[in-house]
């Protein structure tokens, strides 16, 4: 009987805690990297052989959960992320299917942030085709310079390098890829030493 009394109030304790709202909440420094993106637009890359990768913005993903649990399922956390659809065909997508529902289409998240008020973190995430970046408290490496990639300036910019190894190498994997506040995704290059840089939004 008193095990079970000490399990309870502990579960009690453990499930109340408190936070700021400025832990929690984004601001505009976070959501300065969402601010080039808009539902519905199609975004150009060329590469420096000409060829051309195409995606939509699908749209925006939110989730949010303001409440402490005993839980770390149950801990406070808001994120936000982007969906992409890659044109033609998108060969990145997942479904989902919960019960007897139809199936959810689950689109490439290019762009993922979170914040975690309890621990104080705010972690960012990329994902376009197969790069994938780890989950940090950092975008990737800042640079201030100048940076000339097919004719294409860019400054003030984070270079993001791929984060886990491919089972079959492929000089068309992407190495790494360029992100500005300002334009997101503004350039990415294969292992070939291919670039592609963004052309413009329709």
């Amino acid at each position: 009987m008193r095990l079970t009394v000490i399990i309870i109030l502990t579960a009690l304790f453990t499930s109340c805690c408190s936070y700021n709202s400025k832990d929690f909440d984004f601001n505009a420094d976070n959501l300065r990297h969402f601010s080039s993106f808009k539902q519905g637009d199609t975004i150009f890359y060329e590469s420096s052989a000409h060829d051309i990768d195409t995606i939509l913005i699908v749209g925006f993903g939110t989730k949010q959960n303001k409440n402490c649990g005993s839980f770390m399922a149950q801990r406070p956390i808001n994120e936000k992320w982007i969906e992409i659809m890659h044109l033609p065909i998108d060969r990145w997508h997942g479904t989902t299917q919960d019960g007897n529902k139809p199936k959810r289409i689950d689109y490439q998240k290019l762009f993922w942030i979170s914040k975690s008020p309890t621990d104080k973190t705010t972690e960012y995430k990329i994902d376009f085709k197969d790069f994938h970046s780890s989950f940090d408290t950092v975008i990737g490496e800042y640079h201030t310079d100048a940076l000339i990639l097919n004719n294409k300036k860019i400054s003030n910019y984070y270079l993001v390098s791929h984060a886990y190894p491919e089972r079959i190498i492929d000089s068309k994997n992407i190495e790494c890829v360029y992100w500005t506040e300002m334009e997101g995704l503004v350039a990415y290059k294969n292992k070939a030493g291919e670039i592609w840089t963004k052309k413009s939004n329709h």
